[in-house]
Parts: structure tokens; sequence; C-alpha cells
């Protein structure tokens, strides 16, 4: 079946892709669908792991990464270990558009986002600093009662996580540890009705990272990449997607003519090359709406919707077991 316009994202998306897949419906651009879902999730107080309230770094500071990229021009936009704007996405985008670069870092960005008039503000409230001193002091995180289903079970893994993993660890082993389990990054990638893809990504990174960390998020080829023909985007251990050049990998595998899953398998099976343990979850999708999330790690899933479906829907990523 050929479907006019899709979305996807992965499982904390679910707060902005409706917005998303209502753009396309109108019959709106893939950038300005992947944009606004993003910055709805980026704006969510209750996702510790994206924009307002992301976890903060070892020293207490909130370090945003976020990147988008349009498949018809492999025009893109990124910015990382940005402080003090919610919206990491938006600015990524003005990178894209209006300068001569595609990545701006820390107080370059930060003072690119100011010159554009965007909002300067402390983008961790009172809950995100009692969880910061939560986690450092032995204690469990907080969740209001008022927050989302999804948000309460993204919540609880990370809690029961960091708890273990903050006893008595050595550093190298506990970062590990932590990036096993926790793949907070969020990704939209959208086909509109043109027949362009774009991709965005957007995120804290690692929790309690060491300041100034860049993971693969804002890094076009290890967690996102789009072309005319494939856009994809990784969330997971942001070290393994760099060094495998993910991504970019994946697109070409697309582009060879291989289907999004398969192409996303083999992503996932060069994980035996390398030695180190972590989570790599590659979302996918093609020029003609086929999607696929695939991971080594059971249980997680995303979500999606096409020009045949009302709102978006829940759906398991394949699953493969990396033997070390």
């Amino acid at each position: 079946m050929t479907v006019e316009y899709a979305i996807c994202g992965t499982r904390n998306s679910i707060i902005g892709l409706p917005t998303g897949l209502k753009i396309l419906t109108e019959g709106g651009a893939a950038l300005d669908a992947v944009e606004e879902s993003i910055r709805l999730i980026e704006n969510n107080p209750y996702d510790i792991t994206v924009g307002f309230n992301g976890f903060p770094n070892l020293m207490g500071v909130v370090e945003l990464d976020a990147s988008i990229m349009e498949g018809k021009t492999r025009r893109a936009g990124a910015v990382a270990a940005m402080r003090n704007y919610r919206h990491p996405i938006s600015i990524a985008r003005k990178v894209m558009e209006i300068t001569p670069h595609a990545f701006l870092v820390g107080d370059g960005a930060e003072r690119f986002a100011r010159a554009l008039g965007y909002e300067d503000e402390e983008i961790i409230d009172e809950l995100g600093i009692k969880n910061y001193y939560n986690i450092m002091e032995g204690r469990n995180l907080e969740m209001p009662p008022e927050a989302q289903q999804l948000v309460r079970e993204l919540f609880m893994r990370f809690d029961d996580h960091l708890q273990e993993v903050m006893s008595d660890y050595p550093v190298k082993e506990w970062y590990q540890k932590l990036s096993f389990e926790q793949q907070g990054t969020t990704n939209v990638i959208c086909l509109d009705q043109n027949g362009d893809l774009a991709a965005g990504v957007s995120t804290s990174g690692l929790a309690m990272k060491f300041p100034g960390r860049v993971g693969d998020s804002p890094i076009f080829g290890a967690g996102i990449y789009c072309t005319e023909e494939a856009g994809v985007a990784c969330t997971g251990n942001g070290e393994i997607a760099l060094r495998l050049s993910t991504a970019r990998m994946v697109a070409d595998r697309i582009e060879r003519k291989q289907t999004p899953e398969r192409a996303a398998e083999l992503g996932i099976l060069e994980l035996k090359q390398i030695r180190d343990k972590g989570v790599l979850h590659i979302l996918t999708m093609d020029n003609k709406g086929r999607c696929a999330g695939v991971t080594n790690k059971s249980g997680l899933y995303h979500y999606y919707a096409d020009s045949s479906m009302k709102e978006p829907e829940k759906r398991a990523s394949h699953y493969i077991k990396i033997s070390k």
C-alpha cells in the first residue's frame, strides 16, 4: 500500500507525534512536522531525558543536544552542550537555514540563540534539581501524580537503575551501565505529501554524563542521517553509534534497495564488531513510508502513523540478541 505521508518516533515521542501528524495531514512540510513534534517533547517537564528538566550532568547542569536534517537537499543543522534554552531543535534548524554552518556548540550555540531572540531561561525546575540531589545522595526519584503514564514508565526505569549503579562503581563501569539502560533521546522522522523526508533528534544526553560530553544525537552520520530515500535516527549508547557511523550506514543500505528493517538489522549486527556493552535502538523510514525499529534490548518500542491512520500506534521494535 502506498501512503501519502507518514511519521514515526521513539517511545517518548507520543507527546508530540499527534501534532506532527496533523501538520502532515494538512499538507505541511516534513521539516515543520519534525520540529513541532520535538518542541512538544522538549517542553514536557516530566520527561527527564529531553529538553526542559532533562537530567543534568555530573555537575548538576543540563546540557542539551539536537539535530535536524532534510533529505532532498541533505541540509543539516545541530547544536550541542547547550544550556539555558529549552528548544534546541528549533535553534538547530536555524543553524541549518540561516548560517553557513552545520554545527554550533556550547557558548557559541547559546550566543547564536540569544542573537536570534530566543529566551534565555533556567531549564531545570525545583523537581529536576531535587531529583539530581536525590540520585547523588542515593534516594529515589520523585514522580508527581499528574505525570502521564508513559513518562511514569520512563521515570521508574530511570530511578531503579540509577539507584543500583550509584552505589560504588568505578567511573567507567557505572558509565557503561548507565548507558546500557537509559535511552532517553527522542527521534522523529517524517515523510510529507511531496515525498520529502526529514529527521530530527533531541536529548539531554547520557544521565550523569561528564560535563561537555556529546554523544551521537547531533552528529550527522552517527545518530542521524537523512537522504531522499531514507531517514535514520538512533537512541541508546551514543558512543557506539559514533564509532560505527550507524545512521549513514543504515541509510546507504536502504539506498541500495534493502528494506528499512533489514538495513537496521544489519546496523544492530555491527555491534558484534565491538566489545563494549551498550544498547542501540535504530529507527528508520524510507520514502514509501515503511518504518522499522530494531534494537539489541528487548521490550523497546516506537510509534508510527501514516495517511491511512487517525493517530499514532505503538509498535514493538525488533529485538536482536547480540552475544559477546
